[in-house]
């Protein structure tokens, strides 16, 4: 198994970016591709998956300590816990909790760029690690955003490290 992250897309061709519309079947069989043994969850109005968030999710399922995913129209939730709401299966991403590794992603895709929404690590280095991993999976013309940072520091590393990340 290979689990290097992906290397960054190039070109952000409008062709290239486009979502396919995908049966149910597809859908499963993504999730089993894209997952390489993780738990993948869809939600139900999901009837594409865009390039780039397969590249996201795959990229997030190649770390570790992530083993559940959801993908909804516009966020992507990725841990190594989950809560249950209802009926459905979130993956935890609750700032400072004490167990969890994990980020909830806004995607948006009309301007072309991702918001951090929530990112918590309760083990050392794993929030670099989905960082790099969402970072490394968006087109070069794309930004990353993050509009709230109460993380004392960490969002500040992350930003001149990754020239892409923009604290709003």
């Amino acid at each position: 198994m290979d689990d290097r992250i992906e290397e960054p897309i190039r070109s952000a061709n409008p062709e290239e970016l486009q979502s396919i519309p995908m049966s149910n079947k597809k859908i499963e069989a993504w999730k089993v591709q894209a997952g390489k043994g993780k738990t993948i969850f869809v939600a139900s109005n999901v009837k594409s998956i865009h390039p780039v968030v397969d590249r996201i999710v795959k990229n997030l399922c190649k770390i570790d300590l992530i083993n559940y995913v959801r993908v909804s129209k516009e966020d992507i939730y990725a841990s190594n816990e989950i809560k249950i709401i209802g009926r459905t299966k979130m993956p935890v991403s609750t700032p400072d909790h004490p167990s969890a590794v994990g980020v909830h992603l806004i995607v948006d895709f009309i301007f072309d760029g991702i918001q951090f929404f929530e990112i918590t690590s309760a083990a050392k280095g794993y929030g670099e690690k989905m960082v790099n991993a969402v970072v490394t999976a968006i087109p070069d013309d794309w930004e990353a955003a993050v509009v709230m940072d109460y993380s004392g520091g960490f969002w500040n590393r992350m930003s001149e490290k990754y020239d892409r990340i923009v604290i709003l």
